[in-house]
């Protein structure tokens, strides 16, 4: 029976897979609904004298709808700071092309206009300093480095494209800078070759479609190691030389993350996985085979094995299923944070594991108290807000109760089906639901609702009385709106030691209940498997 469900499922998966590739290749609703960039080639060269650079951007774009223009995200030149990128040319299929640059949009008409079912190469030859999204500097040793930091949408700082995660396409970087630098990008490395005049020529390819976001390269004097061959992925560490002998050693770790989600979800997405001390401003970016970390990360302490496995999660759910819009980010960021959780379970025990859900659950609370917004809360314009604790640690404990409800066998399954469907694509919250509810075979629109689309979340008020064999309690839900409704487990603790587990279902303002006991009640402990998103108040 169960192997004829899983058969079910995985029909109905490949016909929800077919459903989701034909509506990807009809006019959209979406933010890029008339083309589908297909494949970009960026040709960039760099220097030591100067932060300008000179690129090439080739794009290989699917007409989806007939439209006069194609416009690409490019940042514009600022003669106040001398930042910004200007266009030289634009061509259409080998023919130079009128184009307008003006508040960071490059729009690119053709004659004829862009025809529906065409695909065309759009060429725009530019340069200029980067405002943002390539950041020129010095690491921490004094040694210039070059290193792309995208997030959220700082790509079109330094390259002409799509900024948006719902636009995936491959990707091939052509760097051409001072032979005393290597460099690491996306994919697989195609050539390295020493050119007469003191440069270098590096090719990388990355074979799989990926949003602009995990979009990178990094430049700089590496020290670089192999660490060999995880569940058929490649994996090496590339840190500062000055950090060779810790940044080797703590980078290490990288590899049981790799193997722990490859056997958990499904086979690795990408080519290759390195582990790269970096510039990012934040503490790790999940580029896609080319994870980012603060440089900060490599310095003796060997505390980073968390942080990596929260990145490698990325790779599964962020980077090849990847939200389609950033206000949907719990996709990425809640289910990174959810699996580091349970990576750490596997690793240090249940303990350890109980530990950081408390802690996670206190975070939400907190967050809560400062402001009070959904999990999707569409009223942000300024992503960099959405990095907060709805999205990792309530979306992290949307998973860790779903899970409960689901159990283990149901809940991964789901997770590893999510993956298949939406592997090298882009997905919303509805979708997820949806995987769920079919292998569940079970509706669950007022769960995710009240938990990902509502603000808030429990606050109860608690308060019992014993008298003989009877207990009387009543539970009230104190925060604004609408009433929860959710499952709670009650221990009760005996004065002789005696446990008695009573699990209600709460969905009122107020619940009053009466219980059955069989001798004194010294404590009442709510939610003893930390199972349940609430907080009390008194």
């Amino acid at each position: 029976m169960v192997m004829q469900q899983r058969t079910l499922n995985l029909l109905a998966a490949l016909l929800l897979f077919v459903i989701h590739w034909q509506s990807m290749a009809h006019c959209r609703t979406d933010v890029v609904s008339s083309f589908n960039v297909l494949h970009y080639l960026f040709e960039l060269h760099l220097n030591d004298f100067t932060d300008k650079i000179e690129g090439k951007a080739s794009v290989f774009v699917h007409v989806v709808c007939t439209e006069e223009k194609f416009t690409l995200d490019l940042n514009n030149f600022s003669p106040s700071t001398g930042k910004g990128m200007q266009v030289d040319e634009v061509t259409v299929n080998e023919k130079i092309s009128a184009f307008d640059h003006q508040n960071n949009r490059l729009d690119i008409f053709s004659k004829g206009g862009f025809k529906q079912g065409d695909t065309v190469k759009i060429v725009v030859k530019y340069s200029g300093v980067p405002a943002d999204g390539l950041i020129i500097s010095e690491n921490k040793f004094g040694n210039r480095t070059f290193f792309a930091d995208n997030w959220p949408n700082r790509a079109h700082f330094w390259i002409p494209c799509v900024d948006h995660p719902s636009d995936k396409a491959t990707v091939e970087f052509w760097v051409f800078a001072p032979n005393k630098y290597q460099v690491i990008a996306n994919g697989s490395q195609m050539e390295e070759t020493d050119l007469e005049d003191g440069f270098r020529l590096t090719r990388w390819s990355e074979t799989k479609p990926v949003s602009t976001k995990i979009m990178v390269i990094g430049v700089a004097q590496f020290a670089v190691l192999n660490n060999g061959i995880v569940e058929g992925t490649s994996v090496s560490t590339w840190v500062f030389p000055e950090n060779r002998q810790d940044g080797f050693s703590e980078y290490a770790v990288g590899t049981k993350p790799l193997a722990f989600f490859s056997k958990l979800i499904g086979p690795f997405g990408y080519s290759k996985l390195a582990h790269v001390q970096s510039k990012t401003r934040y503490g790790g970016m999940e580029n896609a085979g080319a994870v980012f970390y603060a440089e900060s990360t490599v310095n003796g302490r060997a505390d980073d094995e968390l942080l990596m496995a929260h990145e490698t999660a990325h790779q599964w759910f962020g980077d090849a299923v990847t939200e389609r819009n950033w206000h949907h980010l719990w996709l990425s960021e809640g289910f990174a944070t959810y699996l580091t959780l349970v990576y750490l379970k596997e690793i240090a025990g249940d303990s350890l594991y109980r530990q950081r859900l408390i802690a996670s659950r206190k975070a939400v609370n907190r967050y809560e108290g400062k402001k009070s917004a959904p999990v999707i809360d569409t009223t942000v314009t300024n992503y960099n807000e959405l990095l907060n604790a709805n999205t990792y640690q309530k979306g992290a404990w949307f998973l860790h109760m779903l899970n409960h409800e689901l159990g283990d066998s149901l809940f991964f399954e789901s997770l590893r089906l999510y993956y298949l469907i939406y592997r090298d694509s882009t997905a919303l919250t509805k979708d997820f639901q949806h995987v769920v509810e079919m292998v569940s075979q079970k509706n669950w629109n007022s769960f995710f609702h009240q938990w990902l689309f509502r603000s808030g979340h429990p606050k109860l008020k608690t308060e019992w009385s014993q008298n003989g064999n009877l207990l009387k309690m009543n539970i009230m839900q104190k925060q604004l709106g609408d009433p929860f409704f959710f499952p709670l487990t009650l221990k009760f603790v005996y004065t002789d030691g005696r446990l008695q587990i009573e699990t209600v279902n709460i969905s009122e303002q107020l619940t009053q209940l009466r219980f059955k006991v069989c001798a004194d009640v010294k404590e009442v402990i709510y939610d003893p498997d930390i199972s349940l998103l609430f907080e009390t108040t008194f």
